[in-house]
Parts: C-alpha cells; sequence; structure tokens
C-alpha cells in the first residue's frame, strides 16, 4: 500500500476545512456593540458607510477603525469631557487605553471580542439599538 497519496491527499483536506477563519469585516458596518463593566457600560458603534466609531462610557467618544483579516486597529478616539463617579471613570480610562492596545478581534454569533497581544479581551454584545442616554 503506498501511503504518500493518502498523506497528500488527508493533508490536504484538512488545510481546506480550516478556511479562511477571520471573521467578516463588514459585519462590522453599522453594527452596535454593549459591554456591561464594573461601574459603567460601555457602548461601541460601527458607522454604515465609513471606517469610524463611535460610543459613550462616561464621556461620548468617535475616533476611526482599520480591519485586516482578523487585526483591528483603533485610531486615537476624540472624546468629551465631563466627569462621572470615580468606577466609571476608571473604567473609562481602562478602556481607552485597552482600545490602544487592541490587536485582534472575533465576531460570532452576537458577540464580539476584542484582544490585545498578552491574551486579555474584552467582550460586547450585538443589539439592534443602543441604550438611550440618561
Amino acid at each position: 500500500m503506498n501511503i504518500k497519496p493518502f498523506v497528500l491527499t488527508a493533508s490536504i483536506l484538512a488545510l481546506a476545512a480550516c478556511g479562511d477563519s477571520a471573521p467578516d469585516a463588514a459585519a462590522l458596518r453599522g453594527a452596535n456593540f454593549i459591554s456591561d463593566q464594573p461601574g459603567a457600560t460601555i457602548t461601541l458603534s460601527f458607522a454604515p458607510d465609513e471606517m469610524k466609531v463611535n460610543g459613550r462610557v462616561v464621556n461620548l467618544y468617535n475616533g476611526e477603525y482599520s480591519v485586516d483579516g482578523d487585526k483591528i486597529s483603533f485610531g486615537p478616539m476624540a472624546t468629551t469631557m465631563m466627569m462621572g463617579p470615580m468606577d466609571a471613570m476608571q473604567t473609562e480610562q481602562q478602556y481607552f487605553q485597552f482600545l490602544d492596545a487592541v490587536e485582534t478581534y472575533d465576531l460570532a454569533e452576537g458577540r464580539l471580542v476584542l484582544r490585545d497581544a498578552s491574551g486579555k479581551e474584552l467582550v460586547f454584545t450585538q443589539v439592534a439599538e443602543l441604550p438611550s442616554d440618561e
């Protein structure tokens, strides 16, 4: 029995099954997400027609993003400058620091997971509409 053709065929099938597992960047466009964190709910919205995001923690924020396969990066965020409860302000500061470090993302079944190089994750849930401002 010649095993080489079998091994070659099995290898090709295994590689084909892997396919391109990168998330569909188009699925981000126009999508809204929330993440409940200590002291604050973080909102994140992706513009439908340009590579921009906006949202709210304590302050409103907006900026640009770019995607290449499963790689995602966020540009500097412009924010309003309001004060809020100390735990919410700390969550906001940590969130913006995390956005600067995000390297990859995964979007599946209504969950957006952002990850930095160390493996730290922030998980968002997709929603049809963001909660109204209080």
